[in-house]
């Protein structure tokens, strides 16, 4: 732990919260960190920007942001790293609390509300909350956090708490200054830095307040590791190094609080099962010769340099090096067998009597497999316990099934005849058959056709299932699919086999796949084509996008068919539309006398903004003036929770449906759309009714998400930014249906109510034929 005396940081403190925030190479996602931020409901806050010698347009970026917010201030410095950063952060910061952000994650924008809120109001001094990961598809919860309940609100004290040392990451917290008051980040530790100062807080903090919502959300880019393995094999040396300064740092705060035994323990078990064994593991599980060597020299080498009652209080040694250890033999390679032996041996000798025959009780097997090694180098029982445990550690995952059942039981249902008379309908999409998928079954199954229908939907499958499915796809004649299938991923079919990828989207909006890469939350290319290259065709909307489709799948023009989209048949079936107006006026008869507007608009922003979603349309405005005459359903994305409006969520003029109904079905008897982003005017188009497009952030996000076409040329109806230009539009009852149709032409040219009937003529009527030429 650095301690300063020269600085003071309690001089002269202001209210509020000083947010400290180490910048180095964030150009692509620093705005929106800087956002969460800027949109906090509480507004006593300055923010503390410590550029850490960037080399890309980080500071061009943030220098542009903060031009006219004055409590954003920015400084730099040459590159000394994370901990660096931040101190410079702290000596500089002015208030009375201290939160850390990292530049690459989100903030809620409650967060700092709710946690000053709580510390004012508890008088807790180190206030902590609920954190999530995110990517660019989804967040969840930290699986170790789940697993110690860190979330779980309230006071709480290390003794009774424990689990806090679960959660030793700077961020995610609130500060009182006079915890960490001449206390710094140590500048000499390259990874787990923050541990020391973290530890510091924890141990002077009388009592912590948990509050009860996230209040953090930390990215992890698409393709990025949470795995120790590949740093550990990258840079050996520097990794356990820190992990022995992490100890070293932490034993030293440990004495010099005269912290409880129980609580001490606790914070050794802590780093040495996950910081030291994870690290050790790992150069084990390397096989490297060389990263076994430097682990297994410079552990026994810390070793010497403790106390032997520090290595009898820390029972994870024994069990991570003797039973864990011993376990894995099999990945000891030959010329670091002597090291591992030194090793343990020094280990096994520096334990008193009773230590040594509860270990020798509990794990009876591995104790004598780790004395024959000690005291007569015999290998043979620590290599017979590792066989089983690879063994069963092979066979208890999904990992060596998988294998098996993609490169033999595959392969060798290839080289068999085809099954002319299957077809496979393949999705991981969901649990049920839906959409173009559906569509298909349907219209075999009602036209009683001869063929033999498998489905496969997502699910998890043992291994007879699993082989079941790649023998299925290895012979079947025909395979659909709607979306990504990673079941196919890398595989290559029959000559005669017609892998065909219907999409479960219409149109071409924004970029994908292929055509998406480069982009921020895209995936690798190398992803791209593992998912892409088993198609043999590829369904498209209408012959006006097939270069798009081409480029997105990364196919010749000539692998992709405009047949058309399957599941769009049902906005031609009139019977099916009589249907749903009918069933909907009967179970919502505020829709028989009324004009449906239908907005529907698609998410944008962060976890932060999804997850509290505060819709801009001014809903209250729409109901003055056209109450009398209209109703608006809601229907909002999947990823949109906890919806706010500025009128009651009971009110009449209102209608949500986006819970447990099908925007498709909704789409056929509203009157008209209001959307912004969202692909769902390609079908919505096939109602010849008008839409109007309410993007009223249309110049951040065409900055942010790549599109095929220029959005404001190509879209069938005017765009607005303020609500009550849309009233004055809806009101006015005027729309250009020329507008729309060179749209459609465009776009949805080959939907027409026939697609599944085409697309079953060709694949599945006339599967001995081959449809290149269509």
């Amino acid at each position: 732990m650095n301690d300063d005396s020269n600085i003071y940081l309690g001089k002269d403190r202001e209210s509020g919260i000083s947010i400290i925030i180490p910048l180095y190479n964030v150009e692509e996602v620093i705005f929106e960190t800087l956002e969460s931020i800027e949109n906090q409901t509480f507004d006593d806050f300055e923010v503390v920007m410590i550029n850490d010698g960037s080399t890309d347009k980080t500071m061009e970026i943030v220098e542009q942001y903060i031009k006219d917010k004055p409590r954003f201030k920015l400084y730099t410095q040459p590159n000394a790293g994370p901990a660096s950063a931040r101190n410079h952060g702290l000596r500089i910061s002015k208030k009375m609390y201290i939160c850390f952000v990292d530049s690459d994650d989100i903030v809620p924008e409650y967060a700092l509300k709710l946690m000053y809120d709580a510390a004012v109001t508890t008088g807790s001094k180190l206030i902590t909350g609920a954190t999530k990961r995110f990517n660019s598809s989804r967040e969840w919860f930290i699986p170790m956090h789940i697993k110690h309940n860190i979330a779980k609100p309230g006071l709480k004290t290390l003794l009774k708490n424990p689990e806090l040392f679960y959660s030793i990451g700077p961020c995610a917290k609130l500060y009182h200054y006079s915890l960490i008051d001449g206390v710094f980040f140590p500048e000499n530790i390259r990874y787990g830095e923050d541990q020391p100062f973290v530890l510091h807080a924890l141990l002077q903090a009388e009592n912590i307040y948990t509050v009860e919502r996230v209040v953090y959300y930390y990215r992890l880019r698409d393709g990025e590791s949470q795995s120790l393995t590949q740093s550990v094999n990258q840079d050996p040396i520097r990794i356990l190094k820190s992990v022995f300064q992490i100890f070293d740092y932490g034993e030293a705060e440990l004495i010099k609080n005269n912290t409880e035994y129980e609580i001490a323990l606790k914070y050794y078990q802590r780093v040495s099962s996950i910081e030291l064994w994870g690290a050790l593991r790992a150069s084990i599980e390397s096989k490297n010769s060389k990263n076994q060597q430097i682990a297994f020299t410079m552990v026994l080498e810390w070793f010497k340099t403790k106390s032997e009652s520090f290595l009898n209080t820390i029972s994870s040694f024994r069990y991570f090096l003797l039973h864990s250890g011993i376990e894995r033999s099999r990945y000891i390679t030959k010329d670091n067998r002597e090291n591992y032996r030194q090793l343990i041996a020094y280990l096994w000798g520096q334990q008193g009597n009773e230590a040594k025959q509860a270990f020798k009780k509990t794990y009876p097997l591995h104790s004598y497999a780790a004395l024959q090694i000690i005291e007569i180098n015999n290998w043979r029982p620590a290599l017979k316990i590792s066989l089983k445990f690879v063994l069963r550690r092979q066979l208890k995952t999904p990992l060596l099934i998988r294998k098996v059942s993609r490169r033999i039981v595959f392969k060798i249902a290839t080289w068999m005849p085809r099954k002319k008379n299957q077809v496979i309908l393949a999705t991981e999409r969901g649990t049920n058959l839906e959409g173009n998928l559906l569509a298909i079954y349907d219209y075999l199954f009602y036209k009683n056709m001869p063929q033999k229908v498998y489905v496969f939907l997502r699910k998890n499958r043992n291994w007879f299932e699993m082989f079941q499915l790649h023998y299925a796809l290895g012979r079947a004649q025909t395979i659909v699919l709607d979306d990504y299938y990673n079941k196919i991923y890398g595989l290559k079919f029959n000559k005669k086999t017609h892998v065909v990828q219907s999409w479960h989207a219409t149109g071409a909006f924004k970029k994908f796949g292929f055509s998406s890469l480069g982009a921020t939350d895209s995936n690798t290319e190398e992803f791209e084509t593992r998912a892409h290259s088993p198609y043999t065709d590829v369904l498209t909307s209408s012959e006006g996008i097939i270069p798009e489709y081409a480029e997105a799948f990364n196919k010749r023009e000539d692998q992709i068919k405009p047949i058309g989209v399957p599941r769009t048949d049902m906005f031609f079936d009139a019977n099916y539309i009589e249907y749903i107006k009918r069933k909907y006026s009967r179970r919502y008869p505020q829709l028989r006398d009324k004009k449906i507007l239908l907005y529907a608009p698609t998410f944008r922003g962060g976890p932060n903004e999804r997850f509290n979603y505060s819709v801009v349309l001014d809903i209250a405005a729409l109901k003055a003036n056209l109450g009398d005459t209209h109703i608006l359903i809601l229907k909002f994305h999947p990823v949109i929770k906890n919806v706010s409006f500025n009128v009651e969520k009971d009110d009449p003029f209102i209608l949500d449906l986006t819970a447990g109904h099908d925007i498709n079905d909704l789409m056929l008897f509203s009157d008209a759309l209001i959307t912004d982003y969202s692909s769902v005017i390609f079908e919505f188009s096939l109602m010849n009714k008008p839409i109007y497009f309410f993007a009223y952030d249309i110049d951040g996000y065409l900055d942010e998400r790549g599109f095929y076409f220029d959005y404001i040329k190509t879209v069938p109806g005017d765009i607005f930014k303020e609500t009550d230009l849309l009233i004055r539009a809806i009101k006015s009852n005027s729309y250009d249906y020329e507008r729309l149709n060179k749209f459609k032409a465009k776009f949805v040219g080959s939907l027409d109510g026939n697609s599944t009937r085409r697309f079953v003529e060709t694949y599945i009527g006339k599967a001995d034929e081959d449809v290149n030429d269509l």
